[in-house]
């Protein structure tokens, strides 16, 4: 199974040195989002803002960015 790496990308960037073996990279891009959406809730939570330009890399095991999930992809803001 690939081993996937998820670099947050905020005010504090976060490298993971571990990374997560995950079956293909669609349930990468799943992760990812579901990590975006919980950091992005724990950032307005404890500062009150959100900078929708923080992100996710997703890389693979070869160090090629496989994929970018910004904060905004991951939440809406409705009237």
């Amino acid at each position: 199974m690939p081993r996937y790496y998820f670099h947050l990308l905020n005010d504090v960037d976060a490298p993971d040195e571990d990374g997560v073996e995950l079956p293909d990279l669609e349930a990468a891009l799943k992760y990812a989002r579901n990590n975006a959406l919980f950091t992005a809730a724990e950032t307005i939570k404890e500062q009150g803002h959100l900078v929708r330009s923080h992100r996710i890399e997703v890389e693979d095991a070869h160090g090629t960015v496989l994929a970018t999930v910004r904060f905004e992809d991951v939440i809406s803001i409705e009237d």
